[in-house]
């Protein structure tokens, strides 16, 4: 045999064993993706995969929320919160709603949402809400109460980090789990398509 057939006979064994390889890793890398995880993006998917390792037992499972928001090219906030279900079910109805509460009206969503954009006055806050007096000062009272906002000076109002949390997480579930569009949003929908 010449040398030339040597060579062609090992580099015919070689690309025999990196085909053998690579169907190797191929079944390896087909995995089955579980229904949940279906359409995830999948630089998403990588987190959910490293959550379910810390999953322990067959009935096992946990809730997990996170956010992060930059400004001005900056990271400015950023959580994240992982609690096992069989843990946060012995939650007390009383503290969920506690923490809900502020969001059941629609002017304490929007000052929170005018907030997220930065400190803002009491005049400020009129203009966006329509609330004035009173009814304004109310409304910031109870955010106020529920540690979702604080004066940073007399008449000016920020959002702070729990506020931050809430407002985003909640959005985000109200994004996800209300499919029903309501009446303004149509609306601004038509009027911005000009139909």
């Amino acid at each position: 045999m010449s040398k030339k057939e040597e060579e062609l006979g090992e580099i015919k064994r070689e690309l025999s064993r990196l085909a053998n390889e690579v169907e190797k890793l191929k079944g390896e890398r087909v995995k089955q993706v579980p229904e949940a995880l279906q359409g995830m993006p999948e630089h998403l998917s990588t987190y959910f995969d490293a959550l379910e390792k810390q999953l322990v037992g067959p009935d096992a499972g946990m809730a997990y929320y996170g956010g992060i928001q930059k400004k001005g090219g900056k990271v400015v906030s950023s959580y994240h919160s992982g609690h096992e279900i069989e843990s946060i079910l012995k939650c007390s109805p009383k503290r969920v709603a506690r923490l809900l509460s502020p969001f059941s009206n629609e002017q304490r969503i929007l000052i929170l949402k005018t907030l997220i954009e930065g400190n803002r006055g009491s005049s400020e806050l009129t203009q966006v809400t329509g609330l004035e007096g009173g009814q304004l000062y109310h409304h910031l009272k109870e955010l106020a109460l529920a540690e979702f906002i604080e004066q940073e000076q007399r008449g000016v109002y920020a959002l702070t980090e729990k506020g931050r949390h809430a407002l985003l997480t909640s959005l985000a579930m109200a994004m996800t789990l209300e499919k029903r569009a309501i009446p303004e949003e149509v609306e601004a929908i038509f009027s911005e398509t000009g139909k």
